[in-house]
Formats: C-alpha cells, sequence, structure tokens
C-alpha cells in the first residue's frame, strides 16, 4: 500500500551558486555525496525534499541520517541511519532521479510493508 508520494524539482541556475558554498554541502550532504558533481547534487537535494514531501514532516528524521548511493546497475538507493532507520524499517521506497542541463528532478514513493 502507497502510504506517500513526493516530487521536488532543482534549477539548476540557483543552485549552482548556492552548491558553490562548503557550509550548504556540509549541511545538506554526506561526505561522499559533497565530492559529486553539481548536477549530481541537486538530483540528491532534490532526492531529499521529495522524500520529506513523501512523508509529509521535515520534523521525523534528521538530513545528516540520509544518504544517497547509486548501486552496481547505476540506479539510486536511499541509505538510511539512525533516525532516519528507524523510521523506515517497516517501509519500502522507490527513488527515481532524473537530470536535464537546466533542471534536476526526484520522485519518492513510500510503500508500506505488510
Amino acid at each position: 500500500m502507497i502510504v506517500g508520494i513526493g516530487i521536488d524539482i532543482v534549477d539548476m541556475n540557483r543552485f549552482n551558486k548556492i552548491a558553490e558554498n562548503k557550509k550548504f554541502r556540509e549541511k545538506y550532504f554526506t561526505e561522499n555525496e559533497s565530492l559529486l558533481n553539481a548536477l549530481s547534487l541537486a538530483g540528491r537535494f532534490a532526492s531529499r525534499e521529495a522524500l520529506y514531501k513523501a512523508v509529509g514532516s521535515q520534523k521525523l528524521f534528521d538530513w545528516e541520517d540520509v544518504e544517497i548511493i547509486n548501486i552496481d546497475s547505476g540506479a539510486p538507493k536511499f541509505i538510511f541511519r539512525n533516525s532516519a532507520a528507524k523510521f523506515f524499517k517497516s517501509k519500502k521506497i522507490h527513488l527515481s532521479i532524473s537530470h536535464a542541463p537546466e533542471y534536476a528532478i526526484s520522485v519518492v514513493i513510500i510503500e508500506a510493508i505488510v
């Protein structure tokens, strides 16, 4: 059963300006993620925003408890730690990220495991 859907889009013109800021990268991305290029970072930022929209709140877990990796096939996958791992323990998360030179977009679907 689907319990949440979220979508977010990031404008690369705006994002490129803020992504240069080291404090922004430290606040919103893990150490591994912060090494990625701006387009990949924008996709990850959109994914986190889409995740929060699917959940309905930004207060249930911390940004730093969420990381996005690419599995061997290249598909993105959320890695949850601490408070996020507890929250998503009984849920299946579907994640899709797409990029174009001007935009990065992400869709997240949360499914209850029954």
